[in-house]
């Protein structure tokens, strides 16, 4: 059997490296500087759904290392957040953090998650899928107790939480894959490696 082409993680986000570490995948992680926002807005202005901003976004990460990586496999991941229509960008701050999450207690929210894989220049897969969360109506005191636990998931992560840690005591109810959640739809990308790419565990 030949040796496994090399794979490169575009993204610097721990979350998704530790996924595909746990899966047993050996990567190197390179972020992708690329100007989501930009990009977000004139697919935005193009009437172009969430889901395919999302996949967008993932796909323009990969297409991103991939063009300095030839014959390397890129992993390009994004994810989005839908609330009442609107698509919601990271907080800048904590204030902007606490604020988001004030207005996303006791409602239901979604979540987009998108996988692109790439190797020179090519799209070789790429998979979208969404999860619906529904958040307690807590009060004051239990969001500022929440905030001081995972200070660091408020501006980092999309929703300002991480449901594998303290964010989990946001929510009373969850519809959707846990991998989705976390920020990437991992199992179709691992089924589509293995049937593929020849990839096992």
């Amino acid at each position: 059997m030949t040796d496994k082409p090399r794979i490169i993680l575009a993204s610097g986000s721990q979350g998704r490296q530790a996924m595909l570490r746990d899966a047993g995948l050996h990567f190197d992680a390179i972020p992708a500087d690329i100007d989501e926002e930009a990009i977000i807005t004139r697919l935005t202005a193009d009437n172009r759904d969430i889901d395919f901003i999302t996949a967008q976004l993932a796909t323009d990460k990969a297409l991103h290392i991939s063009a300095k990586h030839p014959d390397t496999l890129v992993i390009g991941s994004d994810q989005t957040l839908e609330f009442e229509g609107a698509l919601l960008s990271k907080a800048a701050n904590i204030t902007e953090a606490k604020e988001k999450l004030k207005s996303l207690r006791g409602k239901t929210h979604m979540l987009h998650s998108a996988v692109s894989l790439v190797r020179n220049g090519e799209v070789l897969f790429s998979h979208t899928d969404h999860a619906s969360l529904t958040m307690h109506n807590f009060n004051d005191g239990f969001l500022e107790s929440y905030m001081k636990k995972d200070p660091d998931a408020l501006t980092s992560c999309v929703g300002g939480y991480k449901i594998e840690g303290a964010g989990a005591w946001l929510f009373s109810t969850v519809t959707g894959d846990l991998f989705t959640i976390m920020g990437m739809p991992l199992l179709p990308l691992l089924s589509f490696l293995r049937t593929e790419c020849e990839f096992l565990p």
